[in-house]
């Protein structure tokens, strides 16, 4: 995120520094070097998006190694059950017990889930308001920079205006 506005603040640093026009607030730029930071700025966005993919992979991970630990210990509990079984006696005080194990593994797994959940939307509410945010400052400095390029092309057509009439007092 932060190379996508140290890229907004670049662009506005040169438009400060560019030559402004005599008798006029209108700067003078290198269509280049604008062109560059557009072609940086298109670069640039990718990499956010890709960072918001690696996030939402991680909550997927988190989300999978929680089932799987879930499973390991519903197998754990269950394996213990059949190792109960041997006698009447036991086999009612296992079954009691599997039931147990079983209950405070689902416990745990959602548990696991939930915090699993609760984290990886924090994370992806986070990089919302961060993907709003870098949004709304790219819409302000596009704003600005049309604004920008709109008075230029006024600017180059009263020039021109001027020029025609210059020529047609000299035909005169």
């Amino acid at each position: 995120m932060s190379d996508v506005f140290n890229l907004i603040d670049e662009m506005e640093g040169y438009f400060e520094e560019c030559k402004t026009m005599p008798f006029s607030n209108k700067i003078i730029v290198d269509m280049e070097v604008v062109y560059e930071f557009m072609t940086d700025l298109r670069l640039k966005l990718p990499e956010e998006i890709k960072r918001s993919q690696r996030i939402l992979e991680e909550k997927e991970r988190i989300i999978e190694d929680s089932r799987k630990e879930a499973d390991h210990a519903l197998n754990k509990a269950s394996a213990r059950v059949n190792e109960l079984v041997d006698d009447h006696e036991i086999s009612k005080k296992a079954e009691k017990r599997a039931q147990e194990i079983i209950e405070a593994a689902n416990q745990t797994a959602k548990e696991i889930k939930v915090g699993a959940y609760e984290y990886v939307e924090e994370l992806v509410e986070q990089m919302e308001y961060a993907m709003r945010d870098t949004v709304e400052q790219t819409n302000i400095h596009y704003g600005k920079f049309e604004n920008y390029i709109t008075q230029q092309v006024k600017v180059m057509a009263n020039n021109r205006e001027e020029l025609v009439m210059s020529k047609n007092k000299l035909d005169d």
